[in-house]
């Protein structure tokens, strides 16, 4: 057993020479070019901390939860959409700010004859410009979802009818939001 350390202790003598020889042996440009390698690399991944009990406790990352003023609401809202007729269904909803929804445009005769397209877009500024993004557009087919809200603003959907029946849109909501006059 003491041998054995000895002979592995020669060997890490051994190999830390062989490396400070060879780093020694680097002309110049070989030297920035190894520190402009290590100065390009991936950023280290800082440790894991030892585990507790079993246990690797992880830091919470930024965004993970948001506690909120009040209790989360729930609705569910029946759309009516005139045949050739469209209109924006709309929400107010706060940055970071969260909603489930499912969308179901009832029995149609094919899902493209409702066109529906969930947006958000902020007011707009004194210049006349605002920002919009589109989350989702489809034809009328059954869609559930979560979204959170990239900015203060009204997220909803435009939906217009491009049958001669009338088609009723459920919309099926729970979360943190506002719903908005029509």
């Amino acid at each position: 057993m003491f041998a054995r350390r000895r002979m592995t202790s020669a060997l890490f003598v051994a190999l830390a020479a062989a490396f400070s020889i060879s780093a020694c042996k680097q002309s110049a440009p070989e030297k920035a070019e190894a520190a402009a390698a290590a100065a390009t690399s991936e950023p280290a991944v800082p440790a894991l901390p030892p585990p507790v009990n079993g246990w690797i406790e992880h830091p919470l990352p930024q965004g993970v939860v948001k506690v909120q003023p009040a209790q989360w609401r729930s609705d569910t809202i029946h759309i009516p959409v005139k045949p050739s007729g469209e209109l924006e269904y709309k929400l107010s909803v706060q940055q970071g700010d969260s909603f489930v929804y499912t969308i179901d445009y009832g029995k149609l005769d094919h899902a493209g004859v409702v066109v529906s397209e969930f947006h958000g877009h902020t007011p707009k500024r004194a210049d006349g410009v605002g920002d919009l993004m589109f989350y989702s557009k489809t034809g009328g087919a059954l869609q559930h979802g979560q979204f959170t809200a990239p900015w203060d603003g009204i997220h909803g959907w435009y939906l217009k009818n491009d049958s001669t029946k009338d088609v009723t849109v459920t919309l099926k909501l729970a979360g943190f939001y506002e719903l908005v006059e029509q």
